[in-house]
């Protein structure tokens, strides 16, 4: 009788213990999950409404401007500024966008130049025969073709000092940060509207 008794009453044991560490298991789970609901609803809180979305509903709200107006808090564009690098070259475009470089006799002078900007611009590589390629400026349509936007890729040196320079081509107000946007890689901006002929006419008047 002892021989079958002892191993029931182990059994018992290991039983409750395994019952014991189950239902701490079972309680260490459901605090794990209650957390991360909480933590989920107040992301979700905070998260509610993006940049964007700040920025359509409330600052560029009719009532907002119209208040904020009255009061004199709306920020005040300064002009934009006069472009610092004058054109040395009148470009000539052909149909499809291809401007040609400038001619030898004045390719020193214009490469001199090009080296003491602090920005440049590259054309596009990879055509036949070693021909010289087109400058990377492109217009994009989006929403239906209701926006469009011209794209400048390819863009090395300094930023800040092509952005203003940009800024002073296109009239843009100088302290403006609306209708011009630097993509996260740094080498590709993108200006409301199509603005193709202007920049590609500045870019080639400039050497590139």
């Amino acid at each position: 009788l002892c021989l079958f008794i002892i191993p029931l009453v182990t059994s018992v044991r290991m039983l409750s213990v395994s019952a014991t560490t189950t239902s701490k298991t079972l309680s260490k789970l459901l605090a794990t999950t209650a957390q991360q609901k909480c933590t989920s609803n107040i992301t979700q809180l905070r998260l509610k409404h993006s940049k964007r979305q700040v920025k359509r509903l409330f600052k560029k709200n009719p009532a907002y401007l119209r208040v904020a107006g009255r009061n004199d808090a709306l920020p005040k564009l300064l002009p934009p500024d006069e472009p610092q690098f004058q054109p040395v070259y009148e470009p000539k475009f052909l149909v499809n966008g291809w401007s040609a470089p400038p001619p030898p006799s004045q390719y020193e002078q214009i490469e001199a130049f090009k080296k003491s900007l602090p920005f440049g611009v590259q054309r596009t590589g990879g055509k036949p025969n070693g021909a010289i390629g087109f400058l990377p400026v492109y217009s994009d349509s989006r929403i239906g073709g209701k926006k469009n936007t011209t794209i400048i890729r390819r863009i090395t040196g300094d930023k800040d000092a092509f952005v203003k320079e940009l800024k002073a081509v296109l009239k843009m107000p100088s302290n403006s940060t609306e209708g011009l946007r630097v993509r996260a890689s740094g080498m590709t901006i993108e200006v409301n509207g199509n603005r193709v002929r202007e920049v590609k006419t500045w870019l080639a008047s400039l050497g590139f």
